[in-house]
């Protein structure tokens, strides 16, 4: 980068503010490529004859316009650019809160460095073979790191990779229910479950819920009376509805699971946005639990890896189960999340979607404040409006989708009285903070206003 030297002298203002202009040109011209690798501030100063402290200042001015990347232990590498967000209304395009995804926060230019760095390693062709079923050890071993950090422990060989969340649950529920068989939820549940139960002839019985999560005395009775052997549940910030479960309500439902002699399948894919996080119910529980837990969430939903736990006695059908659905994970996509977990890229993240987390939680609370329920003290990605009184639920969302925003119903499993209806809104699609707050004000206006459509 010599060559910036004759460059730097004829930019005016501060010397700072010429470097990162000559970085930007040189991006802009390709001359400097996306993924390449600074020299380190103290080398950059010698070498084009300027203070540490005006290279300090430039890096960290280039790093705020996203030209490049600071990773502690491995050094600042240059992005890509992404195209400039086009903000979006009900006359360009459909703001979609119906897809609980999480926010941008770069994970884009991070897996491509750990795939750059995978690459240059010379590490591609030992992944691309036939490799364990439950993983490479090394990339299970990784994973049981994360999940201490999340307050979850366990031995690496009762931690199998799996393709993501969706695939955890579709292996694990045949090891414990078989078609026809009746399987315990929440009240309202997610959508992949009622997926799972449409094709395999699952029988999903919804269990009341309060600001807690599960109502314990509704759960015993439900085992009671409908003979299930099988609970699923999602503790932390469920979805729909974004209920956080204390610890004292969760040592009660694992005591209601032990007592029936059931199994418990315990989806934990927005756990980490708890700081600190909560111990899961499996950890009460461990001889009768499966334990999921997703990157999509954390990292990237593309990424298609997750991680599940199950007990000592169902170790080797869970390899056969891995086997029959899949062979394994992809295991080039397992060694990004692991080389993330190992040089913090992973923990970064999660750090940055917990602060999009709030800003956009806190945004939606404070123009929905009249028509949301009070706030769990977490931030996520999806809140519960529920339905206002006088109001039907279908011309809500058909309210909404003429103002160019997508609303979707949930999936309740029994009948739901009028006051426990409502929609989930989800906060991390929208581009922008901007387009979000768009859409809710136009949500907000649509509550204020008189129903104006009728269906005949």
């Amino acid at each position: 980068m010599t060559d910036w030297v004759p460059a730097l002298a004829k930019l005016p203002g501060p010397r700072y503010l010429a470097f990162v202009s000559a970085l930007e040109a040189d991006i802009a011209s390709g001359r400097v490529k996306p993924g390449m690798r600074l020299l380190p501030q103290r080398d950059m100063a010698q070498r084009l004859d300027l203070s540490v402290g005006t290279i300090s200042k430039a890096y960290a001015e280039a790093e705020q316009r996203g030209l490049i990347s600071g990773e502690v232990g491995r050094g600042t590498f240059v992005q890509k650019r992404r195209a400039e967000a086009r903000g979006l209304g009900p006359s360009q395009a459909t703001i979609n809160l119906a897809l609980n995804v999480p926010p941008y926060t770069g994970e884009d230019e991070v897996i491509a460095s750990a795939l750059a760095e995978i690459v240059a390693d010379g590490e591609m062709s030992n992944l691309l073979g036939y490799l364990p079923h439950q993983g490479l050890r090394r990339h299970r071993e990784a994973m049981v790191t994360w999940l201490t950090s999340l307050g979850v422990t366990t031995e690496t060989d009762h931690l199998f990779i799996t393709h993501g969340g969706q695939h955890a649950l579709s292996i694990a529920l045949p090891m414990v229910a078989s078609p026809a068989d009746t399987v315990l939820t929440e009240s309202y549940t997610y959508s992949g479950m009622l997926a799972l139960s449409a094709l395999s002839g699952y029988r999903l019985h919804g269990v009341a819920t309060d600001a807690q999560g599960l109502v314990p005395e509704h759960l015993d009775r439900a085992f009671s009376e409908t003979n299930a052997r099988v609970l699923y549940c999602m503790p932390t910030l469920q979805t729909p509805m974004g209920s956080v479960m204390p610890a004292k309500r969760r040592q009660a439902i694992a005591e209601i699971v032990r007592r029936h002699d059931a199994y418990l399948l315990e989806d934990d894919a927005y756990g980490y946005l708890l700081s600190p996080p909560l111990s899961p119910i499996s950890r009460l529980i461990p001889e009768r639990s499966f334990y999921i837990v997703s990157f999509a969430k954390c990292l990237a939903p593309g990424l298609r890896i997750a991680a599940m736990i199950a007990p000592e006695a169902f170790r080797d059908r869970s390899i056969n189960a891995l086997r029959a659905t899949g062979w394994m994970a992809v295991p080039v996509m397992a060694e990004v999340v692991a080389r993330l977990i190992q040089n913090g890229g992973l923990a970064r993240q999660a750090k940055l979607k917990r602060d999009k987390a709030a800003v956009r939680d806190g945004m939606a609370r404070r123009i929905l404040k009249e028509w949301l329920p009070p706030a769990t003290g977490v931030a996520g990605f999806h809140l519960w409006l529920p339905l206002p009184a006088g109001r039907t639920l279908a011309a809500l969302i058909a309210q909404a989708a003429q103002a160019g925003i997508t609303l979707a119903p949930p999936g309740a499993l029994r009948r739901m009285e009028n006051e426990s209806l409502g929609v989930r809104l989800c906060l991390g699609a929208p581009a922008t903070e901007a387009d979000l707050e768009r859409a809710l004000v136009e949500i907000r206006r649509i509550l204020e206003m008189a129903e104006a459509i009728s269906f005949v």
